[in-house]
């Protein structure tokens, strides 16, 4: 698994983090309606968004945005949602990163989560 990843380079072209919000927040209520509707979310379209939202929440927790333990809280259950997806779905794990267990720590999480970013074309 990659480590050490600073965080400044790595989502250094990410996009601004109120767009992005807005952006998570439409694909939230789309796999929201379909699962209403009874209907199937496609892995992999929800691997992205899970992704997506738990790099958001890393970028929040390393601003400091809404305090420490607050934003701490928040990116840790974004990371854990990734993590169990990618248990149930390894196919879509990116090649030489290991799923971090059910019990695994924030640390290791947060590494899982920069290290997929990292693997994707926007790196």
């Amino acid at each position: 698994m990659t480590t050490n990843l600073d965080p400044a380079r790595l989502y250094r072209h990410a996009p601004d983090i109120l767009v992005e919000a807005h952006e998570l927040l439409t694909l939230s209520s789309q796999f929201l309606t379909q699962t209403l509707a009874g209907e199937q979310n496609d892995p992999e379209a929800l691997r992205g968004y899970l992704l997506r939202r738990a790099v958001q929440s890393d970028r929040v927790a390393v601003g400091g945005m809404f305090g420490e333990e607050a934003s701490r809280a928040q990116a840790e259950e974004s990371f854990r949602l990734l993590a169990d997806h990618d248990r149930a779905h390894p196919w879509l794990v990116p090649a030489g990163l290991a799923t971090p267990g059910v019990e695994a720590p924030h640390e290791e999480l947060q590494a899982y989560v920069r290290g997929s970013y990292d693997s994707g074309p926007w790196a």
